[in-house]
């Protein structure tokens, strides 16, 4: 079992390493800014292993089991990313900061956290809505989404730095033609779909055997696999200074997390929450919140490394209150 969760685990992340890198060059064919590229390519790319985790868990079987699996899907990755993700982001900037002057937050940070607390805060209240009404809630989540990416394409900007992305991985020339990219694009997402069916299909199994609730294995597991692409090619991104895009993966996932995909969950379950999934959901909105708050004060990337403390003690307290008898 366990190597069957390693198993999809690797090649989810292998997968969306090559779905990335052929995103980037995509975006640089379309002549796309950093911004945008980070914000909603390289976003898309890295944050499909999260999406097609709850679809898969959900769409495969109707138990309660995979539907739990689902929301801890769900709710768990903007979780993971706004607290554990970001505090991996300042630690690596404080590392840097250490040979070099401290990194400043983009601007860019700000206006996706603030779509991402409108975004996550509505589809939460959306569970208090008549059952009637919520498809219609799911489908405001999507327009609300594309709002954004349009404002994020017309903020525009160029291109920060001059160092080229890394070469594509299908090509070994100086410019690859974007048909090669977008193969390696379509080869990415089927092994996104693959490592996700196994992963699912392994945590599932691994809750009916352990006992223990399968929302919290999805919440404090899941993400490890799937948000892992988007911290590790942040971090590359920072090395190479190229600052707005490493937040931008970040925080670009976190707002299509808050909208696309729990309009998903809106769909496809029930949408109803007990106090473990009201606290999950709540924590990631709080955290948006906090780091809002402390990016007002000081604007350098190095004061987001308390976002790993708010994950570490969130979670020790999340499994204390799920297996207190």
């Amino acid at each position: 079992m366990l190597i069957l969760i390693l198993s999809g685990m690797i090649l989810i992340v292998l997968s969306a390493d090559y779905f990335t890198n052929g995103v980037e060059w995509v975006g640089r064919g379309l002549g796309l800014a950093d911004g945008a590229v980070g914000t909603l390519l390289a976003a898309l790319g890295t944050a499909l292993p999260e999406t097609l985790v709850p679809v898969l868990a959900i769409v495969a079987g109707d138990s309660a089991g995979r539907v739990g699996i689902g929301l801890g899907a769900i709710l768990g990755a903007p979780f993971m990313l706004g607290t554990l993700g970001f505090g991996v982001l300042g630690v690596s900037s404080w590392c840097i900061a250490r040979r070099d002057a401290p990194q400043p937050v983009p601007a860019t940070v700000a206006r996706d956290l603030r779509f991402f607390v409108a975004a996550l805060s509505g589809a939460l209240l959306t569970s208090f809505l008549p059952h009637g009404l919520r498809p219609y809630a799911g489908a405001l989540l999507i327009l609300f989404y594309f709002g954004f990416a349009r404002s994020v394409l017309k903020a525009g900007g160029i291109r920060e730095g001059s160092e080229r992305p890394v070469p594509l991985h299908f090509w070994q020339g100086e410019r690859p033609p974007n048909v090669v990219a977008a193969a390696q694009v379509g080869i990415g997402l089927l092994g996104l779909v693959v490592g996700a069916h196994f992963f699912v299909t392994a945590v599932t199994e691994l809750a009916v055997r352990s006992g223990v609730s399968g929302f919290l294995l999805s919440v404090l597991l899941t993400p490890v696999a799937t948000e892992l692409p988007e911290v590790l090619n942040s971090i590359i991104w920072l090395r190479r200074r190229q600052v707005v895009l490493a937040f931008g993966n970040v925080t670009g996932a976190m707002a299509f997390q808050a909208s696309l995909v729990p309009a998903l969950g809106i769909w496809l379950t029930p949408w109803s929450f007990s106090r473990l999934e009201w606290a999950v959901g709540g924590l990631s909105v709080g955290a948006a919140l906090w780091t809002l708050f402390i990016l007002r004060q000081r604007r350098t990337a190095p004061v987001l490394a308390v976002g790993g403390g708010i994950y570490l003690l969130a979670a020790a307290a999340l499994v204390l209150v799920a297996v207190r008898p």
